[in-house]
C-alpha cells in the first residue's frame, strides 16, 4: 500500500508539474529580487564610496546598488536584533555589535541609511520573518519558540560579510567587491558565544540587558523567558563548537574520538565546508555522530566575481552551475541558488531537516528570492583593475615579458577572461589533488566526511532524484539534500528536474598511479592524518581536485592557494620548502634556492603593490599563520606545498616579469 501511495503521489507529482510548467516560470519570475534601479538617491542608498572615506573601484556597480548587495537577507539569523543591539562585548566594555568591535574583528564599517538602518557593518544584514511559519527549530529553541522570539528581527550575515575587501596602500583605502575578507569569523562566532555567556552569568549586565532587549519590563515570566532563550542558544552554539573543534570526550559511545583541533582560521580564513557539514549533521535528527572529522582545514575565502560562467564552484567544485535558463530576457540560475542555499544553511540560517521531506520542502528562514537577486547582481561585477593612480603605473615591457612566459607554463590551466567580460564561459579547470599538490584536507575531508543521515535516511539525494542516502552516509549527500529541500520549501512547485546534478556526487574512484613506496605529508606526525591523505592522493573522485579558473582580478585577492598560506604573487612564484609526497628514503631535496614564507602575518589591510599581496610586517596585523607547529611539524591544513610548475627553475627576472603581467589582468 505504501509503494502505491508513493507511486500515485508521485505520478500526481509529475503531473502537476507538467501541467504548470509555464506558471513555475511566472513565478520564478515573480519571486526573483532584484537590485535597486540606479536612480535610486544616494541619501538613501549610501556607502562608505560616497561618503568619500574610502575608494571604490569601478566594478560595474552602481551606489545603490552595492548598498544593496551590502544589506540584503539571505534568511542568515546568528541572534534576534534586540540581542545584538544590548549585547556588549565579554569584558562590558563596548557594544559587540557596534562598529568598533566589528571592525576590529576585520568586518567593514558601513554607514547608516536607509538600507542600513542600525549602522551594522558591510554584510550584517536584518532578516524578519514574522508568520507562523517562522517558528522554526522549535524542538531545539522551544523558549525562543513561545516567546515568538523567532517571529522578530533576527541579524545574520550575507555573502558580502566574506567576499568585500580594502587594501591600503600611501594613506588610501581602496574598496573591491567580490575579493576576499580579512575578517575574524571565528572571533565573531566564539565572541558572540562568550559575551552572551558572561551577560548571563553577570546579574547587573544581564539586567540591564533584559531591560534594554524587553523595553523595560520586569515581569518575572519575562525575565524567566529571556534567561531560558539564551541558554537555548548557548547550548546550540556550544554543540556547533564542540562538533566543529572536537575534543577528546565526546561522541556516541564506542566511537573514536579525535583530537580537539590543531589549526586556528585566523584572520581571513574559514573552513566553510566543515561548518556547513558540522551544520547539516546537528539538524537532520540523527543524534550522535561519528566524530572521524573536524572542521580542520580553514580556506581563504575565493573571489567571486565571473562565477556565473563557471561550471565549477568553491574550490574543489563540489557545487555545479549547470542549469541557467534565460526567461523573458532574464536568467535564473538554480546551481547557484542551491550552493547559496547550502552555504546560508551553515552561516546560521535556521531549518526543519530533522523532520519531512526534501521532495516536498524543508521549512526554513531562507530567502530564495533575495538570494536570486543576490546572484543576478553578482552576473553584474567586473573584476577589478588594476589602480595605476595609487599603486603605481604597470612596466608594459616586463608585462609583455611576463605575458610569453605565462603562456608557455601557467596558460594550460589558467585560460584567460578579460576584465569586463561577463559572458565568455570562465573554462575552468579542475586539478586532481596530486597534480595540485597542494595541502589536501579541504577537498580530502569533504570526500571522507560521514555522518548519520536520521531522518535523511532513505530520501534521494537530490529530493526528487539520485541515489537513496544510507543511515549513514557521506555528509556531502545530506548538504545536498538539505540544500534542494530548503529552496523547494520555498518554492514547492518548482519543476524538480531542474535539481539533477547540483553536485558532483559520483561514487566511482579510479586509483591513481602514485608509487607504493613514498610518504605521504612528510614533516607530518600525526598517523590518521597521513593516512586520509594517502587516501585521497591515490583516489581519483570528483571531490578529489581543486580549481583552476581565470585569474583577471588575481593581484587583489591575497593570500594565495585555497587555504591562504602564501601572502604574495610573487611568494606563489617560490618553491615550498617540502612537498606533499616524498620517497621514503628521503630521497626528495629541498629546494636550493630561496623558497615561499612559512610564517606571515595577517589581518592587516595593508598591500604590498611590489610583490602584490599582504605587506609584510603590518604592526597592525595581529595574528601570524604558521606552515609548522612548535616542534617544526607541518601543520595539516597549513601546508604551502603545491602549485608548483618548475618554480625553482625561474629566475628573479622570470618571476617579477610574471608579477608584472598578473598585475594586468
Amino acid at each position: 500500500m505504501a509503494h502505491f501511495f508513493t507511486s500515485r503521489f508521485r505520478a500526481r507529482l509529475r503531473a502537476n508539474i507538467r501541467a504548470n510548467v509555464r506558471a513555475v516560470w511566472l513565478v520564478l519570475l515573480c519571486l526573483a529580487g532584484s537590485p535597486p534601479a540606479s536612480a535610486q538617491p544616494l541619501d538613501q542608498a549610501r556607502t562608505a564610496c560616497s561618503s568619500g572615506s574610502v575608494i571604490c573601484l569601478d566594478q560595474s556597480w552602481t551606489e545603490a546598488q552595492r548598498s544593496w548587495w551590502y544589506t540584503t537577507t539571505q534568511g542568515s539569523r546568528l541572534l534576534p536584533l534586540a540581542w545584538a543591539l544590548a549585547l556588549k562585548t565579554p569584558d562590558g566594555q563596548d557594544a559587540f555589535f557596534g562598529t568598533r568591535n566589528l571592525t576590529g574583528l576585520g568586518y567593514l564599517a558601513n554607514p547608516a541609511s536607509r538600507d542600513n538602518p542600525y549602522g551594522l557593518p558591510v554584510g550584517f544584514a536584518v532578516d524578519h520573518q514574522p508568520s507562523r511559519s517562522a517558528d522554526l527549530m522549535c524542538d531545539r529553541f522551544p523558549e525562543t519558540c513561545r516567546a515568538r522570539t523567532m517571529r522578530a528581527p533576527w541579524v545574520g550575515l550575507n555573502c558580502a560579510a566574506c567576499h568585500t575587501a580594502e587594501l591600503a596602500f600611501g594613506g588610501t583605502r581602496l574598496r573591491v567587491d567580490g575579493a576576499p575578507t580579512v575578517a575574524d569569523f571565528a572571533g565573531l562566532v566564539d565572541g558572540t558565544e562568550a559575551a552572551l555567556r558572561s551577560t548571563l552569568d553577570d546579574p547587573d549586565r544581564f539586567r540591564r540587558f533584559a531591560l534594554d532587549v524587553t523595553g523595560g519590563s520586569s515581569d518575572p515570566g519575562d525575565i524567566a523567558s529571556l534567561v531560558g532563550q539564551i541558554e537555548e542558544q548557548l547550548a546550540w552554539m556550544a554543540a556547533l563548537r564542540k562538533a566543529n573543534d572536537g575534543s577528546a570526550d565526546g561522541g556516541a559511545e564506542g566511537a573514536n574520538p579525535v583530537q580537539a583541533n590543531p589549526v586556528q582560521a585566523g584572520p581571513g580564513r574559514l573552513d566553510a565546508q566543515g561548518h556547513i557539514l558540522t551544520k547539516v549533521a546537528l539538524i537532520n535528527g540523527g543524534g550522535d555522530q561519528p566524530r572521524d572529522h573536524v572542521s580542520d582545514a580553514p580556506a581563504s575565502y575565493p573571489f567571486i566575481w565571473n562565477t556565473h560562467q563557471q561550471g565549477k564552484l568553491q574550490w574543489n567544485g563540489i557545487a555545479d552551475n549547470i542549469l541557467t535558463p534565460r526567461l523573458l530576457g532574464r536568467e535564473t540560475d538554480i546551481g547557484a541558488l542551491v550552493r547559496n542555499t547550502s552555504e546560508v544553511i551553515g552561516v546560521f540560517a535556521q531549518i526543519e531537516a530533522d523532520r519531512g521531506w526534501a521532495a516536498l520542502g524543508y521549512d526554513s528562514s531562507v530567502r530564495v528570492r533575495e538570494m536570486i537577486g543576490l546572484e543576478r547582481l553578482l552576473s553584474r561585477l567586473s573584476s577589478p583593475r588594476w589602480p595605476e593612480a595609487v599603486f603605481g603605473p604597470i612596466d608594459r615591457s616586463l608585462a609583455s615579458d611576463g605575458q610569453a612566459l605565462f603562456a608557455a607554463r601557467c596558460a594550460g590551466c589558467h585560460g584567460f577572461l578579460a576584465p569586463g567580460d561577463l559572458t565568455t564561459p570562465a573554462g575552468e579547470k579542475m586539478v586532481p589533488l596530486p597534480e595540485a599538490g597542494t595541502d589536501v584536507f579541504l577537498a580530502c575531508n569533504t570526500f571522507l566526511r560521514q555522518a548519520n543521515a536520521g531522518n535523511m535516511t532513505g530520501q534521494k539525494t537530490f529530493g526528487v532524484k539520485g541515489d537513496p542516502i544510507a543511515a549513514q552516509d557521506a555528509a556531502h549527500k545530506m548538504l545536498v539534500n538539505a540544500a534542494v529541500g530548503a529552496v523547494l520549501g520555498r518554492l514547492d512547485d518548482l519543476l524538480p528536474a531542474l535539481f539533477d546534478d547540483v553536485a558532483p556526487l559520483g561514487d566511482g574512484q579510479l586509483r591513481a598511479a602514485l608509487g607504493p613506496d613514498l610518504e605521504y605529508l612528510p614533516g607530518v606526525a600525526d598517523p590518521k592524518k597521513k593516512a586520509e591523505a594517502r587516501t585521497c592522493l591515490t583516489t581519483r573522485h570528483p571531490l578529489l581536485a581543486y580549481k583552476a579558473r581565470p585569474l583577471n582580478g588575481i593581484w587583489a585577492t591575497a593570500p594565495y592557494l585555497h587555504n591562504g598560506s602564501v601572502p604574495s604573487l610573487y611568494d606563489l612564484l617560490l618553491p615550498a620548502r617540502i612537498a606533499n609526497v616524498a620517497p621514503l628514503d628521503g630521497g626528495l631535496a629541498a629546494p636550493a634556492g630561496p623558497v615561499r614564507p612559512e610564517t606571515f602575518t595577517i589581518g592587516s589591510r595593508a598591500f604590498d603593490p611590489s610583490d602584490v599581496g599582504l605587506a609584510k610586517g603590518g604592526a597592525a596585523a595581529g595574528w601570524t599563520f604558521r606552515v609548522r607547529d612548535a616542534s617544526g611539524g607541518v601543520i595539516p591544513g597549513n601546508s604551502n606545498a603545491g602549485h608548483d610548475y618548475g618554480n625553482a627553475e625561474f629566475t628573479e627576472a622570470e618571476r617579477r616579469a610574471i608579477v608584472e603581467y598578473l598585475k594586468t589582468l
